[in-house]
């Protein structure tokens, strides 16, 4: 099989690796300002490429289509995917223009434009969050008013969080709003008509962060597993990490995944691994967002430490027509993946470690410096991730319990303060 992978974010750099060893054809495109570093792990993984296409504008269908089209022309592509987010767009159109196979166009640029897949829940009759699409600060005010507050303010079709707030009173909702339409200079160039769509502004749902990973051939629902997620106490909408599986009864994970499914049915998408995050409300599940990618940042090698297989040689069975998909057996325990987040800009000291980290015995991995681009006698700022760790405990408590103890002694090694508390 001829898989074209069009960029990726860092953790699916693996599919790359997964798809040789199986003994595949790999095309890869690459942006020329790539989401994961350029670590020599990642440079030897993408070197393993069949062929490497170097400074294509990944977010744009134009380019994307020709490039395609010549690499179909020397050696005919059996299927195409992108694990970025912010490519999916352009995939999505370019596979079109070229009548090659990947997850239904439409369906992606429905689950990109959280508008859209708004309404289409809403004509399946399916649960989902009050909402409206505002072009203005009049009619960001005048909305959120009709949904009541608090409300979620953010882009139809942003990514990773970025320009996300919680409104609870008219004056945050109008500083919200133009951070949104003025904010896009922070943005990566590529993305930012992406981000230029007007400004979602949603109902505040309430109840637990999940996500469910589920794939889709033919007709048939894979459900690989339901995660849960580490929100900060001093704001939900920052996200520390996820853990497998979600602290949930089996009544609630069996809805999510059934939910889930509605909503890819809704949607259309057809093929694929795709990554849902739901907030489970008193009224059941509903959807926060689909994304048309698996998984990223660190769920994929907690989902591998967790059940012993791995995501990304489900979603090559997926995209194989001919591969047979397998479901993960019971969890070991529960696994934790937890950023290290810094609460105040700051320096790290010329001393920073994370050997204390290492030398913890709940502790499965390290994820160092160096791929979030910082180190010791750097400057931080607020908000950014300096590293990050997976543990392995008995239960979700425990978890919890063994991260702040880590986090409270990496406080003093590194010589900032740390995001500590999570929401109950």
């Amino acid at each position: 099989m001829h898989i074209a992978f069009v960029d990726s974010n860092p953790a699916a750099l693996e599919a790359v690796r997964l798809a040789k060893e199986a003994g595949h054809r790999v095309t890869f495109l690459q942006s020329p300002d790539p989401l994961y570093p350029r670590t020599e792990r990642n440079l030897r993984i993408l070197g393993m490429a069949d062929r490497l296409i170097d400074d294509v504008a990944t977010t744009d269908a134009d380019a994307v289509a020709k490039a395609l089209a010549d690499c179909h022309a020397d050696h005919a592509i059996d299927v195409v995917t992108s694990q970025h987010e912010m490519s999916t767009e352009a995939v999505a159109l370019a596979s079109r223009r070229l009548g090659l196979r990947s997850t239904c166009p439409e369906a992606v640029l429905t689950a990109r434009r959280k508008d859209r897949c708004r309404a289409a829940l809403e004509h399946a009759g399916l649960a989902t969050a009050q909402w409206a699409l505002a072009e203005d600060e009049e009619q960001v005010l005048a909305a959120a008013e009709r949904i009541g507050y608090p409300v979620i303010l953010k882009p139809p079709s942003g990514g990773d969080s970025l320009l996300s707030h919680v409104a609870r009173d008219p004056s945050e909702a109008t500083a919200a709003c133009h951070s949104i339409l003025t904010g896009t200079d922070a943005v990566p160039a590529g993305w930012r008509e992406q981000f230029r769509r007007g400004v979602l502004v949603e109902e505040y749902l309430v109840g637990p962060l999940v996500s469910v990973e589920l794939g889709v051939r033919d007709g048939e629902f894979f459900p690989f597993c339901v995660s849960g997620r580490f929100r900060w106490a001093g704001d939900e909408v920052v996200e520390l990490g996820s853990y497998i599986p979600a602290n949930l009864p089996e009544e609630q994970r069996a809805a999510c995944e059934t939910y889930a499914i509605a909503v890819c049915r809704a949607i259309g998408l057809d093929l694929g691994v795709f990554h849902l995050e739901i907030i489970l409300t008193e009224r059941g599940p509903v959807l926060v967002e689909v994304n048309p990618r698996v998984m990223g940042g660190a769920l994929p090698t907690i989902y591998r430490h967790a059940t012993a297989t791995d995501i990304f040689t489900h979603l090559l069975d997926i995209l194989d027509p001919a591969a047979k998909v397998g479901l993960p057996g019971p969890t070991n325990g529960c696994v934790g993946g937890r950023k290290v987040m810094a609460l105040e800009a700051g320096t790290l000291r010329a001393d920073a470690t994370l050997e204390s980290v290492r030398l913890h015995p709940a502790v499965l991995q390290v994820v160092d410096f160096a791929d979030y681009r910082t180190g010791p006698g750097r400057a931080v700022a607020a908000g950014q991730v300096v590293a990050r760790f997976i543990l392995r405990e008995q239960d979700h408590p425990s978890v919890v319990r063994a991260a702040e103890q880590i986090l409270r002694t990496l406080e003093q090694n590194l010589g900032v303060k740390l995001m500590i508390g999570e929401k109950d």
